[in-house]
């Protein structure tokens, strides 16, 4: 894997809004458009740009219509599952890149790279479902037991079938502050929709964002180490484009502090990649700011992860109970709560996931 430093990623943001640089180098793009999962969305933008070499429209091309087969084949799948739910009573919330699949034009389809179908179901509909997906060949891969702290939640489960491109996962409640427990403020921020004479439900532009800050900043711990999604971060660019969104009602979510702190940086970290209109004038804290340089000075350089997690956890002591991906809800046992943050602080520590720079 070759080494990038940050004026590629900016150059490489400024070719995902259709700008491509001049002297561009397309060695330098495409390899950092393959590491951060976004070469399909640069290949719908800029295959038809001038004085491109052939070569590099033949290879986006080719890619571009690989990714759409392969979305193609997972709108199937999502618009199967969502058939069986809908005969037991259930009309799922599709959330994330299944939210995006669903709502594209179909001459953009090949646009996002999906790694797996995000659905979001009530608490008490979640064992039914697991059946459900289970009675047309699904496997559950992952999700026993109940949420850490609160056992009216299931962890996620991640459900799988040989035959299909992608996985499901099939969630309850948002890893995240605990503010976000109730999955009836997620249903009633959306719109049912019809997906082949079935029903499921859309969420807003503003909730997709809330949701995908939420998945970064809080369950993968971005905010603590770090790193850059670009694949999310230019999906809330588009979806701030698209909705009229309030950033002070967005932000007002989330508890100041190491809660408004994590929220503020992405918001300004999309905000310095992708620009957007309707978050032109906000003003952001010292913290926030502090985090978007520290992500443009560790960018490219891993040795300074560690050291620059290490400081950053420091500077939020004060909201220890809030530092896990999990909502800070306690066990009622203190040793399974301090085994849980330990767990939870070791995470923050384990290797890159994929997409991540």
């Amino acid at each position: 894997m070759r080494r990038h430093n940050y004026r590629n990623l900016v150059a490489l943001a400024s070719c995902l809004k259709g700008k491509p640089p001049d002297g561009v180098n397309w060695d330098d793009i495409i390899a950092l458009a393959n590491e951060s999962l976004t070469v399909s969305s640069l290949a719908l933008v800029v295959r038809t740009a001038p004085d491109m070499p052939q070569d590099v429209r033949d290879y986006l091309t080719l890619i571009y219509e690989r990714n759409a087969e392969r979305n193609r084949r997972l709108l199937a799948q999502l618009t199967e599952a969502v058939g069986h739910l809908n005969r037991i009573g259930i009309e799922p919330v599709v959330m994330k890149g299944a939210a995006i699949l669903l709502a594209q034009e179909l001459d953009d389809i090949g646009a996002r790279i999906l790694t797996d179908l995000d659905i979001f179901v009530r608490p008490a509909d979640m064992s039914s479902a697991i059946t459900a997906l289970e009675g047309i060949g699904y496997e559950l891969r992952l999700g026993s037991g109940s949420w850490p702290g609160n056992p009216r939640y299931h962890l996620p489960a991640v459900l799988e079938r040989p035959v299909d491109v992608g996985g499901i996962d099939l969630h309850c409640r948002p890893k995240g502050p605990v503010s976000f427990g109730d999955i009836e403020w997620l249903y009633g921020h959306s719109r049912r929709v019809i997906l082949a004479g079935n029903h499921a439900y859309l969420p807003s532009a503003f909730v997709q964002i809330v949701f995908l800050i939420l998945h970064d900043q809080f369950q993968d711990g971005d905010y603590w180490r770090g790193l850059i999604d670009l694949r999310h971060l230019l999906d809330i660019a588009k979806l701030a484009h698209l909705g009229n969104v309030d950033w002070g009602e967005l932000r007002s979510l989330f508890a100041a502090g190491y809660e408004r702190n994590a929220v503020d940086t992405q918001i300004l970290t999309a905000l310095e990649l992708f620009g957007m209109d309707s978050g032109s004038k906000l003003s952001f804290g010292t913290r926030a700011r502090i985090q978007l340089m520290r992500r443009q000075v560790q960018f490219g350089r891993n040795y300074l992860a560690s050291p620059l997690t290490i400081l950053t956890l420091l500077t939020e002591v004060p909201h220890y109970r809030h530092w896990d991906r999990f909502g800070g809800e306690p066990y009622p046992s203190l040793r399974r709560e301090v085994v849980r943050k330990v767990r939870e602080l070791r995470r923050i520590f384990r290797s890159k996931p994929v997409g991540k720079l």
